[in-house]
């Protein structure tokens, strides 16, 4: 498991998601599922910053939008 720090860049001010967990390591062009106030977004990883002082990596996301909404366009453009 990887506790990873996230960073939203959707807007000019980049935005803390604080601390997350995942199973597997995010990787640029990725989608991440994020709940955020009792909602599920889905945000693309658009970089990834390494540590090379013992620390974690960071990433920073882009919000695609609403989870349901955005896996939806993505099934209707493939029909």
């Amino acid at each position: 498991m990887f506790e990873l720090s996230v960073i939203d860049i959707s807007e000019s001010k980049p935005k803390s998601l604080y601390a997350r967990k995942f199973k597997t390591h995010p990787r640029i062009g990725e989608w991440v599922d994020i709940e955020i106030d009792g909602e599920s977004n889905m945000f693309e990883v658009v970089k990834v910053a390494h540590s090379t002082n013992g620390g974690d990596s960071d990433l920073y996301v882009k919000l695609l939008g609403l989870t349901y909404q955005v896996v939806g366009d993505l099934c209707c453009k493939n029909d």
